[in-house]
């Protein structure tokens, strides 16, 4: 049930390991002078300038950490994935106690890389939360629920959103349901990288949900925006179709959902009405940006995304109109920061 997934650049500043991730990295440095001008160019977006810098620390410094660990974070987002693995597996024999913190690093690449044999290996291996709990998911995607338990109740005396997610999989595990057992599996592979195939695992499972059950237009509306964003309109729209009733305030969501579904399937008019007739309706601002964005990033029409998301002067919107390779108009939107420094410099 496993498959891989390409991520390049702008996915991987999408899903959490752009800016943020930058800062956590840069503050762990006890060497800050050490690695400064590599900080400084990552922080601007240059990236062949940042992995220069860093390499030519560890030719002068080879068993510095910070430097490999700075190095591999650069190589990760160029896609040499391999050297990436490689720098961090040369760091842990000088991590001494920060080697936890390097096997998670190591959990993420092995992740991009669709390798989850070694993110559940790197991952337990880190002694971290955040590890046990992708250690655990990939457990989950192998339906090896008892193996998972343990690794999630780590993970959940965490507390904070590790804790949090740790908690909502042990619910579903814990349920006498086996539609709820098996959306946490379904739900580990979508987290995992493999979105493709948790969509589908996740549709059988919700059909046979009764009609009265509880949160089942939650889930529908939920999974149907996952398929369509995982590239399976049909499976969206199929979901879609299965709501009943919306959940409370969110049938513009479902609208939404149904306009990106027609974009996603070649039907530009119709969706650009959707979600036009959606503004003029008072959708929630934020909340319609943000399916605008997503909208634009699966348009097959430079022009049809550049409608949709041109007057977004957002991340999202500027990360959508890319993903349509309508990058010009990507350049435009991007607010200032490392983002639109890396779309000025294509």
């Amino acid at each position: 049930m496993r498959s891989v997934i390409g991520w390049g650049l702008v996915a991987a500043l999408a899903l959490g390991t752009g800016c943020d991730v930058i800062e956590g990295l840069l503050a762990a440095a006890d060497d800050p002078a050490l690695v400064a001008q590599g900080d400084a160019l990552l922080r601007a977006g240059d990236l062949p300038g940042a992995a220069a810098s860093y390499d030519q620390v560890l030719a002068e410094h080879p068993k510095s950490v910070y430097a490999a660990e700075g190095a591999a974070y650069v190589a990760m987002l160029s896609g040499d994935l391999a050297r990436a693995d490689s720098l961090l597996a040369a760091a842990e024999a000088e991590a001494g106690e920060r080697v936890g913190e390097v096997k998670m690093r190591r959990a993420i690449v092995a992740m991009q890389k669709g390798d989850l044999d070694a993110v559940r290996t790197h991952g337990a291996a880190s002694g971290l939360p955040a590890g046990a709990l992708l250690a655990a998911e990939v457990h989950l995607a192998d339906s090896e629920t008892d193996e998972a338990r343990g690794l999630l109740g780590t993970a959940a005396a965490a507390g904070g959103a590790v804790g949090d997610t740790a908690n909502g999989y042990l619910r579903m595990l814990d349920s006498t349901d086996h539609v709820q057992v098996g959306l946490a599996e379904a739900t580990a592979l979508y987290a995992l990288g493999q979105r493709d195939v948790g969509v589908e695992a996740a549709e059988e499972l919700l059909k046979a949900l009764p009609g009265d059950a509880e949160g089942r237009s939650d889930l529908l509306l939920v999974w149907a925006g996952r398929a369509v964003t995982a590239g399976r309109p049909t499976i969206a729209a199929g979901l879609l179709d299965a709501i009943d009733f919306p959940p409370e305030g969110q049938a513009w969501r479902v609208e939404a959902t149904r306009a990106m579904v027609a974009i996603s399937e070649g039907r530009d008019e119709e969706g650009v009405a959707l979600f036009r007739d959606l503004a003029t309706a008072g959708a929630p601002q934020d909340g319609l940006a943000d399916a605008l964005a997503t909208a634009a990033s699966l348009a097959k029409n430079r022009a049809t995304a550049k409608t949709l998301a041109g007057a977004l002067e957002t991340h999202a919107g500027a990360r959508g109109l890319d993903a349509a390779q309508a990058t010009a108009a990507a350049k435009t939107v991007a607010p200032a920061g490392m983002l639109r420094t890396w779309l000025e410099g294509r």
